[in-house]
């Protein structure tokens, strides 16, 4: 504990975030030619301040985040620097704790983080300038992005969550933003939930859109299923599937938006694909036998749902050299590949938490088509965070 100024009326808990990663990409765009393998050493810095003045049913928090990119390629290194609040707000809980309401520069989730998350795998993490008001198992807010990696000004989201214990939640979730070509304006509506089976655990999420993108009806769908099951003492072996719409015609967008999710593993370590014109076969096994150390390894197998359409990545279709993976004739296919992953995850009780994994992409046909001889692409890191508080 650094220390804590406790009254009869304030508390105040300061804390330190520390946050050190290496990574290293290798064929970044499948070509050895390309000379595009890249190099970071992501640091990421939190001071903050948890405040309470309990009789009077106040909580707030105070975050200032200092992030630091410094990156090696063939053609050039760099760095690249963000200093912001990360978080600031405050949040009342009323007398007899049947409803409270949370204003300010915060952290909002949803479901498993498809749709909407927090990014925290991102230097930069993802948080919401938002409003929000929770009564009972029923929670609504509304707002615009405050920090993220990819923070469109114009871009305005709220969500209305009933969360039952035993059913699930579902969720009705509104975004609006101002694009080149037109407005987009699109209502997405979602189910998350888990049932006991057998001797494990079924889990899944759905999701369908409707309303209008840049002039054009939004009418996509996207769902995931994961069914986790007991093997060996404290061994799981799961196998999920997870796919999403893509394509469009003249007047109708089948491509589903996956709005402002946490994308990392959940389609793999490498995080090359998201829940875009996707279908994802995956098969894990994680084991926590050794005490404060997990392990798990993946294995993808990866399509594209719309041959037609491109391959999306976080920060929309993903590039190649010469231009992006989109064929609009579908003649190049949908085989996207497999990737195998391995991840080892070792926590300490004062010293933090140690990181490392390592994904290997094989490309398929799909990308073949437009790099000929495409290499194996190789992501790794290690990565170290501490907090103290």
């Amino acid at each position: 504990m650094i220390f804590q100024i406790p009254t009869d009326y304030v508390s105040i808990k300061p804390y330190v975030d520390l946050r050190e990663r290496y990574e290293r990409h290798i064929n970044r765009k499948f070509v050895s030619s390309a000379d595009d393998s890249r190099s970071d050493m992501l640091t990421r810095f939190r001071v903050g301040l948890d405040l309470g003045a309990q009789k009077y049913g106040l909580t707030g928090k105070i975050e200032y985040q200092y992030a630091h990119d410094w990156f090696w390629m063939q053609p050039q290194n760099g760095s690249a620097r963000n200093s912001d609040l990360s978080l600031g707000w405050l949040r009342y809980q009323a007398p007899d704790k049947s409803w409270w309401a949370q204003a300010g520069r915060q952290k909002i989730a949803i479901g498993q983080q498809r749709l909407i998350g927090m990014a925290e795998w991102t230097t930069l993490g993802r948080s919401f300038d938002a409003l929000r008001v929770g009564h009972g198992q029923w929670d609504i807010w509304g707002g615009k992005l405050g920090v993220a990696t990819v923070k469109p000004e114009t871009a305005r989201v709220a969500a209305l969550t009933h969360t039952d214990p035993k059913w699930g939640q579902g969720s009705i979730i509104y975004k609006h933003d101002v694009a080149p070509k037109g407005k987009i304006d699109i209502e997405t509506l979602d189910y998350v939930a888990d049932y006991p089976i057998w001797t494990g655990k079924l889990d899944g999420e759905g999701a369908l859109q409707f309303g209008n993108d840049n002039g054009k009806t939004q009418q996509a769908w996207a769902y995931h299923i994961r069914y986790t099951l007991p093997i060996l003492p404290k061994t799981t072996a799961s196998i999920e599937y997870n796919a999403a719409s893509g394509g469009s015609t003249s007047d109708t967008n089948r491509t589903f938006d996956s709005l402002f999710p946490t994308n990392h593993d959940l389609y793999g370590l490498s995080d090359l694909s998201v829940w875009r014109n996707l279908n994802d076969l995956a098969f894990t096994v994680q084991t926590d036998a050794v005490k404060n150390l997990t392990l798990k390894g993946e294995y993808h197998i990866q399509s594209l749902r719309d041959a037609s359409d491109g391959w999306y990545g976080s920060n929309g279709i993903n590039p190649r050299v010469g231009g992006s993976f989109v064929d609009p004739t579908g003649k190049s296919g949908r085989d996207l590949g497999n990737e195998v992953d391995l991840l080892g995850i070792y926590k300490t009780k004062n010293l933090g938490t140690f990181q490392a994994g390592i994904a290997f992409f094989n490309p398929g046909d799909f990308i073949k088509s437009f790099t000929g001889h495409a290499n194996q692409q190789i992501y790794g890191f290690l990565q170290y965070q501490v907090l103290f508080k």
